[in-house]
């Protein structure tokens, strides 16, 4: 085994590490890492070409500090993001599973020295890696080579953009037409996309926030809300793309160059500047930059009174138009304002309660809805305002799990004057749209309209696409969603559902990970938080873990009773449920759905029965519905009122026995509990149909889900067919691979089980399950000792 390298400048590929500088090129171009990704990236390539541990990760870069795995995977995904190395695909870091990872370009010996000294190096020091002379040329070659225009994520995206455009442009969207200089109905040639790709980039321009230079800091509003009013200028701009202003304002320009900025909004432009106030006097300077050479093309100071600033923006606006308009062909003039309002305080309070809508939690739309309600006190004509006024109750209402007709019905009225003040806002078709309560056809209609009056709108763009797939058009859906990524690159949720689309693709691992890469964009993005918290609870067992990523969740948005339902479920594995009547008892919703598992936990099984049959149980949809397909089952089967259950369960998990039979992920599980009922009823082909293929699917996907209630649906199948030693060797191999969702409805509930129960092999497994859900609970402990989880009471098991 080689040495570890030390000390020096390696050449990895086209990276060049200078420990010495703490500097990283990437093909002669700057990449500005943090000191743990540089320290990570650092350890890899001294350990190249072996693989280093994660543990030995642990030790050498969080030196004396105690980190979890997830901590060194999520800074590993930084890493990858940094240098545009996609996981699926890597150039630089790989993988292996549960192990550690690995340098894949290979790595010259430290070269602190001359390359004449470099040159005359026997290969055979370089343990059959290529010679440093010869690393060096390729890295010369890699630096005198035009950069490229992206990492491969950007480049990807691109294309399927391109698509979009070309399908877009076949259904004869104006707006799409309108951003493409020559589009063809089809572009199969690899260069043909490339060069749609670099076009798109060419017509993009980022708005970023700019800096308050006032002694006051109160003067701050002006650093946003100036450069809010150019952005939304701007997106109206024919043959123009702009950056949603939730990517561009989540980035300080100060903290990056121009040419990293650019790349990761995927924008041949930036609009930056800074803001003074004097009293009633502002002084503003704006610039345009060009992202890929980091070169300054325009820039202009404004000095005017306070009350001029609707003039300001407008004449930035016009100027930085009349600058692209040299670069960039068939580029239109600024349209005349349509929504804003002639209020500067009205408008400031406005883009305020759009930050704050942008974050999708209740607690967070709550607090937009004073903003949007200031800005109409303050211009009653302002239809952009009512519009979101609109969407902030209805979003509010939507993170509480209220009723949404009810609260359609409620906030009717302000959607009604916002069109009625301007039939072309679209913000308010958007919304409109977004929030439902017409036909399929209308909404589609608003949908299209709203995106041609409004193209920069990330959040209305993810919405169409979240209500493409809700139509089961998940196609047309996907393509949508990379289309707000475009425009909105950082947005959390755009990434978020279209990970969430693609997760029967991706299985079990590859969905983990795209959802960290959503937490890298926002670590507080609570839907991301919850999935990733569950899935570490039901793919690996992991339950103090899933506990603390669910309790941050709720600590973001402490009203939503989602995150609160699933901690619930968590607490109740950790025997712990007087954490878990706690953590319900935050939200009449999640402590009303709560009684369900809760009942079934303490053996009620006519409470649990009686629950199943009332909506809350299934407030979180069917997937979700802890306990919910169990108490159906048992309760049938005690009290003989089959037919109801068995309907029900037909009908939530869409399980039809017939020609027409799908099991999948989502029902593949209560196919069996189904069956049961169905042999109770004298069904038995269709019982024995329902068992076949659900345990086909199961054998089939065990792998790619992570054994995720695999082995314990294989080990009940085997028990009913009479296999005792196979169901018990089954049902300890289920516990060993981390399957502990429900234990204790399996060794304390299921009368399936109840016959075994005094097998010694049974008890065996009991106990070594519950002498592990007591290390958990123990580790939940240290957690609210430490103060890094609310602590919500004692439990013993």
């Amino acid at each position: 085994m080689p040495p570890e390298r030390s000390g020096g400048i390696f050449v990895c590929g086209d990276l060049h590490v200078d420990v010495g500088r703490q500097r990283v090129l990437q093909a002669g171009r700057d990449i500005e890492l943090p000191k743990l990704s540089f320290d990570v990236l650092l350890a890899i390539v001294r350990a190249a070409p072996n693989v280093l541990s994660i543990d030995a990760l642990m030790e050498r870069v969080w030196v004396g500090i105690v980190v979890n795995p997830e901590t060194v995977i999520q800074r590993i995904s930084l890493l990858r993001e940094a240098l545009g190395d996609d996981s699926r695909e890597p150039r630089y870091i790989g993988s292996l599973r549960a192990r550690g990872y690995f340098l894949i370009p290979p790595v010259t010996d430290e070269i602190g020295v001359t390359q004449t000294e470099l040159a005359a190096k026997p290969p055979e020091l370089a343990t059959g890696q290529p010679t440093a002379a010869a690393q060096l040329q390729l890295v010369a070659a890699a630096v005198d080579a035009p950069s490229a225009a992206g990492p491969r994520t950007a480049r990807v995206t691109g294309l399927l953009i391109a698509t979009v455009f070309a399908a877009l442009a076949l259904l004869g969207w104006i707006f799409v037409a309108s951003r493409q200089r020559a589009t063809e109905p089809r572009m199969e040639a690899e260069t043909a996309a490339r060069s749609i790709d670099a076009d798109i980039v060419a017509r993009t321009v980022a708005v970023m926030p700019f800096r308050n230079l006032s002694p006051d800091p109160d003067d701050a509003f002006l650093a946003t809300g100036l450069p809010e009013m150019i952005l939304d200028r701007l997106s109206k701009v024919h043959n123009l793309a702009v950056v949603a202003r939730s990517s561009s304002f989540a980035l300080d320009p100060s903290t990056g160059n121009a040419q990293e900025i650019g790349r990761r909004l995927n924008s041949a432009h930036l609009v930056e500047g800074n803001v003074q106030r004097d009293g009633d006097r502002v002084r503003v300077t704006a610039q345009l930059i060009d992202t890929s050479s980091g070169t300054l093309v325009w820039s202009e100071s404004f000095d005017r009174r306070l009350g001029d600033i609707f003039a300001i923006q407008d004449e930035i606006s016009n100027r930085i138009a009349a600058v692209l308009a040299g670069r960039i062909a068939e580029l239109g003039t600024v349209p005349e304002p349509q929504e804003r309002s002639a209020n500067v305080t009205a408008h400031l309070s406005y883009f305020h309660g759009l930050s704050l809508l942008g974050r999708y939690t209740a607690a967070e739309s709550a607090a937009a809805i004073p903003m949007f309600e200031r800005a109409i006190a303050l211009d009653a004509g302002f239809a952009a305002a009512y519009a979101s006024l609109y969407d902030a109750h209805m979003q509010e209402a939507a993170r509480l799990h209220e009723d949404m007709a009810a609260a359609r019905a409620r906030w009717q009225p302000l959607i009604v004057k916002a069109l009625a003040l301007n039939a072309h806002c679209g913000t308010a078709r958007f919304a409109r749209a977004m929030w439902g309560g017409g036909t399929e056809q209308e909404r589609e209609a608003d949908f299209k309209l709203a995106l041609a009056l409004d193209p920069s709108n990330g959040r209305g763009t993810t919405a169409y696409g979240e209500f493409l797939i809700d139509m089961a058009r998940d196609e047309e859906g996907r393509r949508m969603l990379d289309l707000a990524l475009w425009i909105d690159p950082l947005s959390p949720r755009a990434r978020f559902r279209r990970v969430m689309v693609d997760m029967d693709r991706l299985g079990a691992s590859g969905l983990e990970q795209e959802l960290l890469k959503v937490l890298e964009v926002d670590p507080n993005y609570y839907p991301a938080l919850q999935r990733y918290g569950k899935y570490r609870w039901i793919l690996h067992g992991r339950l103090a873990e899933a506990i603390q990523i669910i309790e941050q969740a709720i600590a973001i948005d402490p009203r939503n009773p989602w995150t609160r339902f699933t901690a619930a479920a968590i607490y109740l594995d950790l025997g712990d449920e007087v954490a878990a009547r706690d953590v319900a008892a935050g939200s009449p919703v999640s402590e009303r759905s709560s009684q369900l598992m809760l009942a079934l936990y303490r053996g009620d099984w006519r409470r649990a029965g009686v629950e199943a049959y009332l909506p809350p149980a299934w407030a979180f949809g069917p997937f979700e519905s802890w306990g919910a397909p169990e108490a159906l089952h048992d309760y049938a089967l005690r009290t003989g009122d089959i037919d109801r259950a068995a309907q029900l369960m037909e009908r939530e998990y869409a399980l039809q026995p017939g020609p027409g039979l799908v099991v999948g992920l989502a029902n593949f599980r209560e196919a069996p509990m189904l069956a049961d009922l169905l042999d109770a009823q004298s069904r038995k082909t269709e019982a024995a149909q329902l068992r076949s293929v659900a345990a086909a699917w199961n054998d089939a996907n065990e792998a790619k889900w992570s054994s995720l209630y695999a082995k314990r649906l294989r080990a009940r199948l085997w028990l009913l067919a009479g296999q005792r030693d196979a169901a018990l060797q089954e049902l300890a191999a289920s516990f060993r691979a981390g399957d502990y969702v429900q234990w204790w409805y399996t060794l304390v509930r299921d009368p399936a089980w109840a016959a075994v129960r005094v097998d010694a092999r049974f008890r065996a497994i009991d106990a070594d399950v519950r002498a592990y859900v007591a290390k958990e609970h123990a580790a939940v402990e240290d957690l609210r000792r430490r103060g890094e989880i609310p602590r919500r009471g004692q439990a013993s098991l």
